[in-house]
């Protein structure tokens, strides 16, 4: 039966794999939005799109855990948890509370 628990564990590592999350308000002037993608089973970036600039910029590349509705984030000793829900990413970051919407791609 090690499979299927295999099989299950994957299945929830992946679940975030390829999506975008958006979250538009912002406490700073000079930004628009940010944003998060999950590249794979275990990477996030984070953008950030910026009201003076044409795109958007990546600021950070960090690790994750999935564990059921929770997230774990950790860029080098930077750590930040979120609770995952089907549509939405609600994380507290920096004492700002931030809340991303899954964006249709």
């Amino acid at each position: 039966m090690q499979l299927f628990r295999f099989t299950k564990k994957l299945r929830h590592s992946l679940a975030l794999v390829g999506t975008v999350w958006i979250c538009s308000s912002t406490n700073e002037p000079d930004e628009s939005y940010y944003k998060l993608v999950f590249t794979d089973a275990d990477q996030v970036e984070g953008w950030v799109k910026y009201n003076s600039e044409n795109k958007e910029v990546k600021v950070f590349s960090a690790d994750y855990k999935k564990k059921k509705n929770i997230l774990h984030v950790k860029k080098e000793e930077d750590i930040f948890m979120a609770v995952y829900e089907k549509n939405r990413i609600t994380a507290v970051v920096d004492g700002q509370k931030m809340s991303f919407n899954k964006a249709q791609v």
